[in-house]
């Protein structure tokens, strides 16, 4: 779209030149389009000027640069087309720039009517171009004391040209143009980005159906005095300097776009100018609001606050958001069901829950955001509608991507418990930890530019407030930098028996600040991970093999052969017992105590946890009492025996069987022995397996069984 000075030549019409100001207007128009970048119209231009006959003739390159001379000429200078004739006698007409001063000639172009009727500038006016715009070029022009923050808004004709030639080009980056003509101050920098280009559109609209804008009728001039190119009772529009730290810039004032809703409603149903393009409104809501004018006026009325078409237009926005969202999230939901289910995993009904809900919210509110851009409400209503949008959306977004590590967590969790390695155990909650910090970090960030904080001070608060907090919470710190020395060494993994200080129990969870224990009286210790840096971890769940070490007392009146064959007994339970170490154990005879001899129990058993270990140790203990209690040998405690001698010793009598010989007991003992474990587990009976919890054994006890055992009794 080529507005404002786009002239019907453009559509293969061409204008008129029946009159000097006809011809001046022509020219220019052209021109004007050709600065634009439309090198098409310069053979239009050029049909303005008169270029000899014969030999004479111009060529077409020298009347291009007759035509580009001439444009130049005109710019320098302010030349309205209402001083140039209408209707002249005489076949001649001049136009005065430049009035003579003293020494300084003036500068005056003159046009001549042809035999044709036509008004084309003459021929000695154009051979004294060349000579009047070197002159021109060579003369400085007058340097404003005003600084210029940007060349394209140096004065009222530069702001006009940028703000035409941007809209003419929106869409190849003239946008930005465009805007830098419009004094947006007064507007709310929260609405600006989307009452900015609606301005703009509404601005333009009126522009095109006012009259053909010619550049060289305004002034060039840095320092002059405030043009107004539109006076209306609706209001004016009004081009005027405007400061800034970075110097002056010339737009269209902030008045100008406060009355402009009023102004396009009062040009809106006129016809464009001639030699405009009539392409209509760019911006949705104009064109959408155009349209219920033309189909439905009524509803054009304000009923509280809105029109009648923006209340209607407000609520399919919002069942629009709820349709969206619900289609959206039910399509989610299923895509993530089928991914768990892929992986042969399920997902929890609750998770699933919070993290659709937060997604539905987020999706609804982003169709109200997008939606209100159709609307054209006015700022003052726009503020808090899209601000409430914006927020709901940026909450809502942060908060769904919280819920999503839940998901991911529970993905993660699952293929941790799958796998051997215990470390992943470890690691799936830290690294659901880790990202929940991140994006509640990020969520602030975003959520306070949405609300319209800047970033960067948004980061810089976060900077310093979090160098105030590792200094406050440098404990704080140690822990996390614990947790990362937990994840490296790997200590220990989840569910083993540690001993860290005076804290000893199964570790059950291990997070960014603490380790927490859950201790075998059931209660629940968290641990500073930072302790974890410097202290001796007892890994007792890390061991291959669980060491028994005790002393068996039996009475001093034992005789040494059944000691032997107790000691050989106990051994080849050793042997023989499933979960027992075979390479490596010792029983012997160790000490004379004061009441007992003791025996020394030295062995290991080889069990996955505490429980199978607690069962195989009652396993041994018991088959070491009953081996006791076949060979005859009593157990000692604590006592003090007194024996009383008598003078008179009775005669002996009869003499007794001797005791066994050394290798006759170690064969007692073995016998014994294999007896004893036959009898209770079996011959060649299977290992039993480990402890299990919740799953009934044939050793397992019930209530019936006591019941039975008491109507027994």
């Amino acid at each position: 779209m080529v507005a404002a000075i786009l002239c019907p030549a453009a559509r293969g019409e061409a204008f008129a030149q029946d009159s000097p100001r006809a011809t001046a207007q022509t020219f220019l128009a052209h021109m004007d389009a050709v600065a634009a970048g439309a090198s098409e119209r310069m053979d239009a231009a050029i049909g303005c000027l008169y270029l000899g006959e014969g030999d004479d003739r111009l060529s077409g390159e020298q009347a291009a640069e007759r035509a580009a001379q001439l444009y130049a000429v005109i710019n320098r200078f302010t030349l309205q087309l209402e001083s140039v004739p209408e209707e002249v006698e005489d076949r001649t007409c001049e136009i005065v720039l430049k009035e003579d001063a003293g020494d300084e000639e003036g500068v005056t172009l003159s046009l001549r009517r042809y035999d044709d009727g036509l008004w084309r500038f003459q021929s000695k006016t154009l051979a004294a171009l060349p000579t009047i715009h070197a002159e021109l070029l060579a003369a400085p022009q007058e340097s404003a004391e005003l600084k210029i923050k940007n060349p394209k808004l140096r004065s009222a004709r530069a702001a006009m040209r940028t703000f035409i030639e941007g809209m003419n080009r929106w869409d190849e980056g003239g946008k930005e143009d465009a805007l830098s003509a419009l004094d947006l101050s007064e507007i709310q920098a929260q609405v600006r980005d989307w009452e900015g280009p609606e301005l703009a559109d509404r601005l333009k609209q009126v522009l095109d159906r006012d009259k053909l804008v010619v550049y060289s009728e305004i002034s060039d001039d840095p320092e002059g005095e405030a043009y107004i190119h539109i006076t209306y009772p609706e209001g004016d529009v009004v081009i005027a300097p405007v400061e800034s730290e970075g110097g002056v810039e010339w737009k269209f004032t902030a008045q100008t776009l406060g009355t402009l809703r009023d102004l396009y409603e009062e040009y809106k149903g006129r016809a464009v100018a001639e030699g405009v393009a009539d392409e209509g409104p760019r911006s949705v809501s104009l064109r959408l609001r155009n349209s219920v004018g033309e189909r439905f006026p009524f509803l054009l009325r304000e009923a509280f606050l809105l029109e009648n078409w923006q209340w209607l237009g407000l609520f399919a926005v919002i069942l629009a958001g709820m349709i969206v969202s619900r289609l959206v999230a039910l399509v989610l939901a299923q895509v993530i069901r089928k991914r768990f289910q892929h992986a042969d995993m399920s997902l929890d009904q609750k998770i699933e829950r919070d993290f659709i809900r937060p997604i539905r919210i987020a999706l609804m509110a982003w169709v109200w955001y997008l939606g209100l851009w159709t609307l054209g409400l006015r700022p003052e209503t726009l503020i808090w509608l899209r601000g409430a949008a914006q927020t709901v959306t940026a909450v809502g977004a942060v908060w769904a991507l919280y819920r999503l590590i839940d998901v991911l967590g529970g993905y993660l969790f699952q293929k941790a418990q799958r796998s051997e390695n215990k470390f992943d155990d470890i690691l799936a909650p830290l690294v659901v930890r880790s990202l929940k910090i991140f994006v509640v970090v990020v969520g602030v960030v975003f959520v306070a530019d949405t609300l319209g904080y800047e970033p960067t001070t948004v980061l810089a608060g976060l900077g310093l407030g979090g160098l105030a907090f590792a200094l406050a919470a440098k404990d704080t710190v140690a822990n996390v930098f614990g947790s990362l020395t937990i994840l490296i060494d790997r200590p220990f993994q989840i569910g083993d028996w540690v001993i860290v200080g005076d804290a000893e129990g199964s570790v059950e969870s291990v997070g960014i600040r603490s380790t927490r224990i859950r201790t075998f009286y059931n209660s629940l210790i968290a641990v500073p991970n930072a302790e974890m840096i410097n202290a001796t971890i007892d890994n007792m769940g890390a061991r291959r093999y669980r060491r028994i070490k005790m002393m068996i007392a039996v009475t001093y009146d034992t005789p040494p052969e059944k000691i032997e064959a107790f000691c050989e007994g106990i051994r080849h339970l050793i042997c023989i017992h499933p979960y027992t170490r075979k390479d490596y154990y010792h029983v012997w005879f160790n000490a004379f105590a004061d009441s007992a001899l003791n025996i020394l129990l030295y062995c290991f058993l080889e069990t996955p946890d505490w429980g199978t270990e607690l069962r195989e140790r009652h396993r041994l203990l018991l088959d070491i009492t009953r081996l006791a209690h076949r060979l005859g040998v009593e157990f000692a405690f604590p006592t003090q025996t007194l024996y009383m001698r008598q003078e008179n010793q009775p005669l002996p009598g009869p003499a007794k069987p001797g005791p066994p010989t050394a290798d006759e007991a170690l064969v007692l003992g073995r016998r014994e022995a294999a007896a004893i474990v036959e009898q209770q587990l079996g011959k060649d009976a299977p290992p039993p397996p480990p402890v299990t919890y919740g799953a009934p054994g044939d050793a397992d006890i019930t209530m019936d069984d006591v019941e039975a055992d008491e109507g027994d009794d």
